[in-house]
This record gives structure tokens, C-alpha cells and sequence, in this order.
């Protein structure tokens, strides 16, 4: 039985910086008021209004970091998307069908994007939907090395390793291994018979 491998996700692009620090900046903007009137010992009850929606900022910079991959790890028999917080996604062999590169989807969130989770912030996390692609599952961080899952029975998985060949041939190789020691079993049953 081999080792995982683990590959690191790719950094985080341009678009998804400059979100991530935009909605973080609104935020810090919004708490400026309430700040302001507490050091000048004023109370109105209008200022809970920009507290609460930076609160709900708060929130989802808080929520979409947990769900930002930190690792994407090849076990013996699955693929395995390890998030921050959040509980880790697994993806078995049997049930991938190919892995590509999707260098295509670069131009994303510009262009071809009709619905998304999470479109920038932290990365891209979530169920997307591409205008000619239709529905897929984001766990990345940067559109420049996007690596396309497909499956079988569901939606297919895009994520964004830091070195996105070497990933590919990785898994390729792995799930190759997995199918062939598989098929053995099989034979070893069915020769037992």
C-alpha cells in the first residue's frame, strides 16, 4: 500500500486577492461609524445597521476561509480535497472518470458564469454553474491551473493544485495502481471459485 501524496493548492490569483481584501476593506468600513460614535460617546441606534452588515461580511470571510483547500491528497483509493476547517471531501476512483487540465475556464468569473457560491473570495468554492459547461463543484484557488475531475454519477470537480501536471500524472498513475491491484482481487475470487 503506497503513502498519500499531497499537492498544495495554488495560490491565490490576482482576482481572488483583490476580492478577498475588497470585502475585508468594506467591512473595516463599515465598523468606522459605530467606532467613531463610541469614541465620542454618542448613542444612535441607526449606526447598528452598517455594524450588522459588517458582521455578516465577517461571516462569510470567516465561512469561505474554512472551506478553502489547504491540500489536495492522493490516498490509495480516493482523492481527497482537505479543506481548512471544514470537513475534508473525498472522491473514490471508481468513481472518476478522467482528469484533465481546464485551462478553458481561465476567463471565469468574467465570462460564462450564471451562478456561484463563492466567486473570489478566499478562492472559488462551491456549486458553480458555467454557461457552457453547466454544473460543477469548485475547491480552488487559482483559475490559471485549473485540473477538471469528471464522474461518473455527479458534477464534475475542479480544483487548483500548485503544479498541476505533476498532479495529474500523479493521480493518473495512482488510480491506475488502484484499478490493477483491484482487478487481481477479483481474479484471486474468482480463481478461489
Amino acid at each position: 500500500m503506497s503513502s498519500p501524496t499531497r499537492f498544495a493548492p495554488a495560490p491565490l490569483d490576482s482576482y481572488a486577492v483583490k476580492v478577498t481584501y475588497g470585502l475585508a476593506y468594506v467591512g473595516g468600513l463599515l465598523v468606522l461609524p459605530q467606532l467613531f460614535a463610541y469614541l465620542a460617546n454618542l448613542r444612535w441606534n441607526g449606526l447598528q445597521v452598517p455594524l450588522g452588515l459588517a458582521a455578516a461580511l465577517a461571516l462569510f470571510l470567516l465561512l469561505s476561509y474554512a472551506f478553502q483547500p489547504k491540500a489536495y491528497r492522493i490516498d490509495p483509493d480516493a482523492l481527497v480535497i482537505e479543506r481548512r476547517w471544514a470537513p475534508a471531501v473525498r472522491i473514490r476512483f471508481d468513481q472518476i472518470s478522467g482528469v484533465s487540465p481546464a485551462t478553458a475556464l481561465a476567463d471565469m468569473p468574467r465570462f460564462g458564469l450564471r451562478f456561484a457560491f463563492n466567486a473570489g473570495v478566499f478562492g472559488y468554492q462551491g456549486p458553480f454553474h458555467l454557461d457552457p459547461y453547466g454544473r460543477v463543484a469548485l475547491f480552488a484557488t487559482n483559475r490559471q491551473r485549473l485540473v477538471a475531475i469528471s464522474r461518473y454519477d455527479a458534477s464534475v470537480v475542479i480544483i487548483s493544485p500548485d503544479r498541476p501536471r505533476d498532479f495529474i500524472a500523479a493521480l493518473n498513475e495512482q488510480r491506475l495502481a488502484s484499478a490493477t491491484k483491484r482487478l487481481q482481487e477479483l481474479a484471486e475470487v474468482s480463481n478461489a471459485l
